[in-house]
């Protein structure tokens, strides 16, 4: 028995890229009666799409990293815990 083949990595940039060529490309086809006719390059537009999806990823991680966490620094040893929940005099 062979082992079963390990499947490789999926890239999120190419999955996101694929997700907007195929928007893109429905966006830009014509379907008539006898035929279907892109309005647009198909080539062009799987370029913009791995561009669009870049950028998207780009501004993703700003955001992400714009909404962690501020101080690192904290050191949680030195905190008493137990007295946070004590009624102040």
């Amino acid at each position: 028995m062979s082992a079963p083949a390990k499947a490789s990595p999926r890239d999120p940039a190419a999955d996101l890229a694929a997700q907007i060529y195929i928007e893109l490309i429905c966006r830009n086809v014509v379907v008539t009666d006898s035929a279907a006719q892109i309005k647009a390059n198909p080539e062009n537009l799987a370029k913009i799409s791995f561009k669009l999806a870049e950028a998207f990823q780009r501004v993703s991680a700003e955001v992400a990293q714009e909404s962690g966490p501020k101080n690192q620094s904290f050191d949680m040893q030195g905190v008493d815990l137990a007295s946070w929940n004590t009624p102040k005099p």
